[in-house]
Formats: C-alpha cells, sequence, structure tokens
C-alpha cells in the first residue's frame, strides 16, 4: 500500500506521515529526502533539477515495488497548476495501479493563519524547509494542491487537530477499507 500525504508546506505532513509511520510500522519517505539531494546539484525548478528528480522517485519506486507487502507513506506539496507536480502524483498513482498497490490520497490543509504559525517553526528552519510567511501566503494564493478524484481519497482540515488526531483519522479510515 502507498499512503501518499499532499498539502501546503507546513500543513504537518511530515510530523503527521512520522506518527502514522509508526503506528503502522510502515516507512516514510519524506519529500525532502529526494528534493534536498536534488537541490545539492540542480537549481530548484530547474529541467535538470525536474529530470533528476525523476529519476529518483524512480529508483526509490523500484526497490518499493520489491517489497510489495510493506506499506510505504510519501509526503509532497504537489500543486494543481505545475505540470511537472500533477505528473509526479499521477505516475505515483499509475505506479501503484501497475503493482496492485492500494494508492491512498490523502489531502492535508489548515487555514492561513495557522498554516504561518506552523511554518515559523525553529525545527523547519533547521531542516532547510520553508519559514518566510510571505512566501506562504503568495504560495496559497497563487497555486492549489493536487487532490485528482480517487478511488480512496481522504481531505483533513488540520487547522484544530493535533498531529497524532490525524494520524488516528487516517489509521481509522484504513481500517474501514480492509
Amino acid at each position: 500500500m502507498i499512503i501518499h500525504i499532499n498539502g501546503m508546506p507546513g500543513v504537518g505532513k511530515q510530523t503527521v506521515a512520522r506518527l502514522l509511520a509508526e503506528s503502522l510500522d510502515a516507512h516514510l519517505i519524506d519529500n525532502h529526502l529526494l528534493i534536498d539531494l536534488v537541490t545539492s546539484i540542480h537549481k530548484r525548478g530547474s529541467s535538470d533539477y525536474f529530470s533528476m528528480l525523476e529519476k529518483l522517485t524512480d529508483l526509490v519506486l523500484e526497490e518499493v515495488s520489491q517489497t510489495s507487502n510493506e506499506t510505504f507513506i510519501l509526503t509532497n506539496a504537489l500543486t494543481d497548476e505545475l505540470p511537472e507536480d500533477r505528473n509526479r502524483l499521477d505516475r505515483l498513482s499509475q505506479f501503484a495501479e501497475n503493482h496492485g498497490l492500494r494508492f491512498i490520497q490523502v489531502l492535508l490543509n489548515c487555514d492561513l493563519e495557522e498554516n504561518k504559525r506552523r511554518i515559523a517553526s525553529e525545527n523547519r528552519l533547521l531542516k532547510g524547509k520553508l519559514v518566510n510567511a510571505q512566501e506562504l501566503e503568495f504560495l496559497r494564493q497563487n497555486y492549489t494542491i493536487y487532490h485528482p478524484p480517487s478511488e480512496f481519497a481522504l481531505t483533513i482540515n488540520a487547522t484544530d487537530s493535533s498531529a497524532e488526531n490525524i494520524s488516528e483519522q487516517i489509521k481509522h479510515y484504513l481500517d474501514n477499507l480492509k
């Protein structure tokens, strides 16, 4: 099974994914594992960046395909407006289908003020993540998180929920699928 948690920077994707991975004994592939490696070589957003990111993703998915009985949780901030983002999510979904894996899409969001509060954390700064509230506002005004229709999809507003609560909501959703 592949669980894909998608949402704007700072909504809590990695924190929720880490808790969920612990409770499901799943593997977590946070988007920054790949992005940080690629940006150490290529400028973010360049054609070389997208090419290398695609190659790394393919390599990771090849390894995932060898462990079909495992659960993998991936995080991203993929937008509807960028063809590269749509392509990445569509390729993940197609990969899961081709390998007979259930693909669960989780859209995680929260209101702007809470989102701005969350991105200001010291922990995000130390990890090289977005911490600038103006940049976040720009992203939220100009981009929409890509969440195409899917058989298994869940949308969670994280504004007033803890990461533990959200992780439990996702786990409950998964339990009801069985």
